[in-house]
């Protein structure tokens, strides 16, 4: 269950060169057999499967011509032909192969290990209620989130009558929150949160917001943190994230403004600069008495504020800067800087699913999922098991440290749960998982709801276990890619043994490969220049005149790169007559010639002819890269010779006519 380590490679962009996708050998013909291994048949129906979907769909084969589909078969033939030689060669049995196709694995599974229409569901409920912004106050009973069952009960009580109270009108909101909310601000917010969007609060409070009408309030709602009472006071359309920055004057012998009087004055003669045409930023940076936002000119970025100053910045517009005001803090001017509207549902989905992803809502996905998979199995639980191994656990199973008791291995072998066509999973499963989890499991609750919690986190890591295992053989697509990426792994690595690495390290092959091929490598009267690309046009003219005094590179880079390394980059590239857009008269010119300076693609360029080489074969040197490709192509050729006579195929050319009809 533990994440593997991966060599990285795209395994797709290898497939992208040969232009098609893997065959499937655990499915059984459905449709005639178009081509015949001695250790596999490949049908019609496979074949078009992978032939579409790398030509562009169905329909876009309707035109295709019989020699396309030859080539495509062509290809197809030899890229079996090296699965094959890869399995052979027992790649896929090697540990480097396991540990990074286990990695993919991975990755390749998400996907389908989601109850896609929960999701679907969270993504649209939260884009709509992006659009808006709710003002709540609440009253918070506090209560862990393992507390005993008779500790939440009395928790849950008084929520509810202060709930009561507040619908028959005995008592009005606001005292309430002061004499009964355990949030330790009720005292002088008299529980008002202010304005808030989607995503600001935890998903219980959320719902409780936005699912209760204005001027009510709702009943108890459970959080992590206890229960609360939550009365919506207004609902108004949200006009787009907004950044702020502000400039503040607090009150106090370390600050300017000793006393509240200095501080309305500072406070109005700033706001008489801003409206004036001051800049913001700098008055802030001047006099702000925030030592975190001053130095960045007030900044305070798109974070959730304190209620007083999101209020002022929900009524101000992109540019405006609020009149002063007062929080606990001290006297404030906020300017909203910046406003990020919200976009259409389709450019929202992938953000909003990214944040789901990191949310409290997300495990509504997990546990749909967790049903599904339950239902489909027919998982059954021993709970009575449970409760007997749970009765009597010393204290020391809460901090992750207890052992088990060799007395108890009766109990240890009861069933857990079971699912259809598996063994029935025993307690003791649970037990392994605990002891090779001890840290995951040092803060749990201390009380029988200990063993709940371990055998529900037992439970979720089977089943997802077991739904992995169970997917290649319930969806053919995720088959197809599963054996799409094992397949593209053996390749890699054996094309990267027997062709692409073999021709880098193979040097005498390649010498002997350009002596036998050189007329392949002619080329036109080239040469090299010597290229100087500076960052302005300054640089580019001081680097001119040290070149046409003679001087060297390490001279040049010692006076100009002083200040930043980046002022000139000298490097030598070369370049062939024709195959250039280097101008024909520069071809010309003698070796020492200077090409003044020139703008060019972002930078300013002088070149400097360094050697001319005449029309003719290239020397080795310089034409290793090709070679190396060349030799490469030569290589595989070579190869695939071999495999067609290790592999023979049959093609039932009488099916394969039934491709272009």
């Amino acid at each position: 269950m533990n994440p593997l380590k991966s060599r990285t490679i795209i395994p797709l962009l290898f497939f992208s060169c040969f232009l098609f996708q893997l065959v499937t050998a655990q499915d059984p013909p459905k449709a005639p057999v178009l081509m015949t291994f001695e250790r596999e048949e490949v049908d019609l129906a496979e074949f078009q499967r992978v032939y579409q979907k790398n030509n562009g769909g169905a329909e876009a084969v309707k035109e295709h011509t019989v020699d396309q589909y030859r080539e495509y078969l062509d290809l197809y033939v030899n890229f079996k032909r090296k699965v094959f030689a890869a399995e052979d060669q027992g790649i896929h049995e090697t540990e480097s192969f396991k540990n990074e196709f286990g990695t993919y694995k991975k990755q390749l599974v998400e996907p389908y290990m989601s109850a896609k229409e929960v999701e679907d569901r969270l993504i649209q409920e939260a884009y709509e209620r992006s659009k808006l912004l709710v003002s709540a106050s609440h009253i918070l009973i506090s209560v862990g989130k393992d507390a005993l069952p008779s500790d939440t009960l009395t928790a849950f009580t008084k929520a509810l009558a202060i709930k009561d109270s507040l619908a028959n009108q005995r008592v009005d909101f606001a005292t309430m929150a002061s004499r009964h909310s355990q949030d330790p601000s009720a005292k002088t917010n008299a529980g008002e949160l202010g304005f808030f969007g989607v995503f600001d609060m935890v998903y219980p409070f959320e719902n409780a917001a936005y699912e209760t009408a204005v001027g009510q309030v709702s009943d108890p709602v459970r959080t992590v943190y206890g229960y609360h009472v939550v009365k919506v006071n207004e609902r108004i359309e949200n006009q787009g994230k907004k950044k702020a920055a502000h400039i503040i004057i607090r009150i106090g012998d370390r600050y300017s403004a000793k006393d509240s009087a200095q501080a309305e004055e500072k406070i109005l003669e700033l706001y008489q600069k801003v409206q004036a045409g001051g800049d913001f930023a700098q008055l802030a940076q001047q006099f702000s008495d925030d030592p975190q936002t001053a130095p960045k000119g007030g900044d305070l970025g798109m974070m959730r504020l304190l209620p007083e100053m999101e209020t002022q910045k929900l009524n101000l517009a992109e540019g405006e800067v609020s009149k002063p005001f007062k929080t606990k803090f001290g006297l404030h001017l906020l300017k909203v800087t910046e406003v990020e509207k919200s976009g259409d549902f389709e450019s929202s989905q992938a953000n909003l699913k990214q944040r789901i992803s990191r949310d409290s809502r997300s495990k509504l996905g997990q546990e749909a999922l967790l049903n599904r998979i339950k239902n489909e199995s027919g998982y059954r639980e021993y709970a009575d098991n449970l409760a007997k191994f749970s009765k009597d656990l010393p204290s020391q199973f809460a901090t992750g440290a207890w052992k088990p008791d060799s007395t108890q291995e009766d109990l240890y072998q009861l069933p857990l749960f079971e699912v259809k066509g598996k063994e029935t999973v025993l307690i003791q499963d649970m037990i392994d998982h605990y002891l090779d989890n001890r840290r995951k499991f040092s803060r749990l609750p201390a009380n029988q709801q200990a063993a709940q919690v371990v055998k529900n986190d037992f439970v979720k890591s089977w089943l997802l276990a077991y739904e992995e295992e169970q997917l290649p053989k319930k969806n053919p697509e995720f088959r197809h890619l599963l054996k799409e990426y094992r397949d593209g792994i053996m390749l890699f690595t054996l094309m990267e043994d027997k062709v692409w690495k073999k021709a880098v390290e193979d040097t005498t092959g390649l010498q002997e490969y350009y002596q036998a091929h050189q007329d392949s490598f002619f080329a036109e009267e080239s040469m090299d220049l010597r290229e100087y690309r500076c960052t302005s046009d300054s640089i580019a003219k001081a680097v001119y005149e040290l070149l046409v005094a003679k001087a060297n590179d390490d001279t040049i880079d010692s006076l100009l790169n002083q200040q930043s390394s980046l002022n000139v980059r000298i490097l030598t590239l070369n370049y062939e007559k024709g195959k250039s857009d280097i101008s024909e008269d520069v071809f010309t010119k003698e070796i020492g010639y200077i090409r003044e300076p020139r703008e060019e693609n972002g930078y300013y360029l002088i070149q400097v002819i360094a050697e001319k080489f005449p029309a003719g074969i290239k020397l080795f040197d310089k034409a290793k890269s090709e070679v190396i490709t060349k030799y490469q192509d030569h290589l595989e050729k070579e190869w695939l010779k071999e495999l067609e006579q290790k592999y023979p195929v049959t093609i039932h050319e009488e099916v394969f006519s039934q491709l272009f009809q």
